[in-house]
């Protein structure tokens, strides 16, 4: 008897324990998800229209599929399936007339207004929230879910932040799960632009750093303090292959001593817009696809690739002297050409010393493996018929691939 008692006693707790869970389950799902509070405002409900200011912005809304909340965009704002949306001017100045007009209730921003504007923004009744782009994992995550918080709620908006970081994340691992399998390293950079002997480019203050580690790729300027290297540097970390900017590809081409990098000789310069370097939204496999596949050879694109991602037409190659019938160089020579030819050959991947005017034993190695992949005779002299071929547009590199060249 007592374990019939027993028995109905636990039976009814479960019931009364399931009949709860069901109440809360049917209830209101706005009760839960707001008030939502960040920084200093309070979201009693999701904004009806949102202006967003940043393209990174847009790029992690459309990611967490809240682009149905958006109501314009800036000049800045580029990513795929907002075009339609109208525009309120440039990220830093936005057009206060329109955002009145198109009763905007909050502005998203990654750039800091100055106080007039804000203040100006306000009065027409919208919020002004200012998200400063992530530099690391934890920061990003932070991110998502404000974001989704303000949009769709404290459960169910970080719900879908959390679970898209996952699915992003999953598709990133195993882009980089493919290609640690190279044995290889591959080193690389990223050129926003040149300035003298100054170059502006990526390092580990950024988030483009999770990129080129997601990528498997070695970023020799990784550790700069400021984004700036001498081109000097470049040159001694030598990258098998250069992503840049529009606006560094042409003061790549024109400079003499950025022809000697083996990615410029070698044709493994390639167009990436900038922007492509901050996007933290699903643009990121994109372009971690894209980096993976320039800088490991077995790696095959998963994606489709837009069209502004293209290889860069290599320039033709000038040589710095002209070769000579009966002048040849060879082990224990020290010429004023020497460095030229070990210039040449360290750019086609034969040679790894430091280049000067002295024909040593490990200069002939080099002009021995270069005469062997070139078909010549391998005699490691520096002959005329083995200048004429290294100093040409026909040298094939040490990777035996050939380089088409154009004047362009």
């Amino acid at each position: 008897m007592k374990k019939l008692v027993c028995f109905l006693m636990s039976v009814l707790i479960l019931a009364a324990a399931s009949g709860c869970k069901l109440l809360v389950k049917n209830d209101d799902t706005q009760h839960f998800d707001y008030p939502v509070t960040v920084g200093n405002i309070i979201f009693q409900k999701s904004p009806e229209k949102v202006a967003v200011l940043s393209d990174n912005l847009a790029d992690i809304i459309l990611a967490c599929g809240y682009e149905g909340k958006l109501a314009a965009i800036s000049d800045s704002c580029t990513r795929e399936g907002l075009e339609l949306l109208p525009s309120v001017g440039t990220p830093d100045s936005p057009d206060l007339n329109m955002i009145k007009d198109l009763g905007i209730t909050l502005v998203l921003g990654d750039e800091s207004f100055d106080p007039d504007t804000k203040s100006m923004i306000e009065e027409h009744g919208a919020d002004v929230l200012i998200i400063k782009p992530a530099v690391n994992d934890d920061q990003l995550k932070n991110v998502y879910t404000n974001i989704s918080a303000i949009l769709g709620g404290n459960y169910t908006g970080k719900m879908k932040a959390l679970n898209t970081i996952d699915s992003i994340g999953g598709e990133l691992d195993s882009i980089k799960g493919e290609v640690s399998n190279d044995n290889v390293v591959a080193t690389a950079c990223y050129i926003y632009d040149i300035d003298g002997d100054q170059c502006h480019v990526s390092c580990d203050k950024d988030y483009s750093k999770q990129l080129f580690y997601y990528a498997q790729a070695t970023n020799i300027a990784a550790e700069d303090d400021d984004g700036f290297v001498g081109i000097d540097t470049l040159l001694r970390g030598n990258p098998n292959v250069i992503f840049c900017d529009d606006l560094a590809f042409g003061k790549i081409t024109e400079n003499n001593d950025l022809k000697k990098l083996s990615a410029v000789t070698n044709g493994n310069v390639y167009k990436l817009p900038r922007e492509y370097m901050s996007l933290q939204g699903k643009t990121r496999i994109l372009t971690v696809d894209y980096m993976a596949a320039k800088s490991h050879d077995f790696y095959s694109q998963r994606l489709d690739w837009p069209e502004e991602f293209t290889e860069i037409v290599k320039p033709e190659y000038t040589p710095p002297f002209t070769p000579q019938e009966g002048i040849f160089y060879t082990v224990g020579e020290s010429y004023t050409p020497v460095k030229d030819i070990e210039d040449r050959l360290k750019s086609l991947g034969y040679f790894e010393g430091e280049c000067d005017i002295n024909f040593t034993q490990e200069t002939a190695n080099a002009v021995s493996e270069f005469q062997n992949v070139n078909g010549l005779d391998v005699t490691g002299i520096a002959d005329y018929e083995t200048l004429n071929v290294l100093l040409s547009n026909d040298a094939v590199p040490a990777d035996g691939e050939a380089v088409e060249y154009s004047a362009e």
